[in-house]
């Protein structure tokens, strides 16, 4: 398909690549959640030996960035530009970005390179920044000569934090991504919040059907830290248990989890010449910007209804199409208000088809992963025919007008709709069909 032209052709996911706090691939992943697992821990900060902070999240442990098989050399060209290993979450994007790639089997012929990136983050880099600054605060400020003289003070704080600063340029991850995975076509870096990862879906998608490129792969990842923690917990959304509960009556906010995730798309015609493995049809998204509140939705409004319609709408499929759902399910009484309240009016007040189920409590909310995160789940969901409970909601708050899946459901499910009502009020909605051998 020539560069410029739009076609209004079939977009397929051949690859997926998740790293949770439950499983690393895709075959781990879905064993530690019909096993009902969570990486739920409880972790302490120090400084010197002192505790400062303690607090839930759920953790991914024993990642090695050396255990994947990418190329030492660029790894150490990263290193010594920053004059430092890189973040965490740049290597879990990274490796989540080139498990995809692998899982698709994508043959790269640098002469023929049309394969676009396109990634997540909320705020890449950042909790790596926040650590420095904390560090350096404590080394520098304890030096008497340092403290009265304000002006090698600020000198020797900018000479530490220079390159670390330049390297919270979004554009420097796509930078890093681009030479570790040798791809070099279009590319686009996306931050819409919560629900980032489903516009990144759309926007790979636009760029195929108009010929920007002939493959996409869409990766994002979320690094949880105590900064992010103290923030939730500033704004009154934290739980102190570190239990999710989503639209449940005694539901009283979230905990954060590490997650990356990388997916592969490209057109069905492709995919089935290369005789990939497809995992499911992306039929398209419904999306909106509210632009009211940060941490609150519009619940006067009916945006995230509306979003969820126009996905119908750009996927053709009618509302009683539809097998499963996804929602946010961030376990925040307003939020889940008012995504139940749209739910319920699309699909009617307590609903057994769809099912509904809600992930977050399983992995965390991983922020500007979390949709790319659960659309991974949702997929492994179709492929195996199978609806996962939704966890710590045995007492659904009845004002929500909505039934969860409570126990694993072994269904043949044939259309899954993944939704999102993110901070700032970023809507999404997805919708993905598993096609038949």
């Amino acid at each position: 398909m020539p560069e410029g032209t739009i076609k209004n052709t079939r977009i397929v996911i051949s690859g997926i690549g998740p790293l949770t706090s439950i499983g690393f691939g895709s075959d781990e992943l879905w064993k530690s959640l019909i096993a009902g697992k969570t990486g739920l821990i409880k972790e302490e900060v120090k400084i010197g030996n002192e505790v400062v902070e303690e607090f839930f999240i759920h953790r991914m442990n024993d990642f090695n960035i050396d255990d994947f098989g990418l190329d030492k050399k660029i790894l150490n060209d990263i290193k010594q530009w920053k004059g430092e290993e890189g973040p965490t979450d740049l290597y879990q994007l990274m490796v989540a970005a080139k498990l995809a790639s692998t899982d698709a089997g994508l043959e790269y012929i640098k002469e023929r390179d049309r394969i676009g990136l396109f990634l997540t983050h909320e705020n890449p880099g950042l909790d790596h920044f926040y650590s420095h600054i904390v560090d350096e605060f404590i080394r520098i400020g304890s030096q008497q000569n340092l403290q009265n003289n304000k002006s090698k003070f600020f000198r020797e704080f900018f000479n530490r934090f220079e390159k670390v600063g330049y390297e919270l340029q979004t554009f420097m991850f796509l930078f890093h991504i681009s030479r570790i995975l040798d791809i070099h076509g279009y590319s686009l870096f996306i931050n819409n919040a919560c629900a980032s990862g489903l516009y990144a879906l759309e926007a790979a998608a636009d760029a195929i059907r108009s010929g920007k490129c002939h493959t996409a792969i869409v990766a994002g990842a979320d690094y949880g830290s105590v900064f992010k923690h103290l923030w939730f917990k500033s704004v009154n959304v934290y739980p102190e248990d570190g239990l999710i509960r989503p639209f449940a009556k005694n539901c009283n906010g979230f905990v954060t989890g590490d997650a990356a995730a990388g997916l592969v798309l490209e057109t069905f015609e492709n995919a089935r010449k290369r005789n990939a493995n497809i995992y499911a049809e992306y039929l398209g998204g419904g999306f909106n910007l509210e632009g009211w509140k940060v941490t609150t939705p519009d619940i006067t409004g009916d945006s995230y209804k509306k979003a969820i319609i126009q996905a119908f709408k750009r996927a053709k499929i009618k509302e009683d199409e539809v097998d499963l759902i996804i929602p946010h399910g961030v376990g925040m009484t307003v939020t889940d208000s008012y995504e139940a309240k749209s739910i319920s009016s699309i699909f009617g007040k307590n609903t057994t088809k769809p099912l509904i189920t809600a992930l977050k409590p399983y992995i965390g909310h991983t922020l500007g992963v979390t949709t790319l995160i659960e659309s991974i789940i949702l997929l492994l969901s179709l492929k195996n025919n199978v609806v996962l409970p939704t966890l710590n909601s045995e007492d659904i708050n009845p004002r929500h007008n909505i039934q969860l899946v409570k126990k694993k459901t072994d269904k043949d499910l044939k259309i899954a709709m993944k939704t999102a009502c993110g901070f700032a009020g970023y809507n999404a909605a997805a919708i993905f069909r598993r096609l038949d051998p």
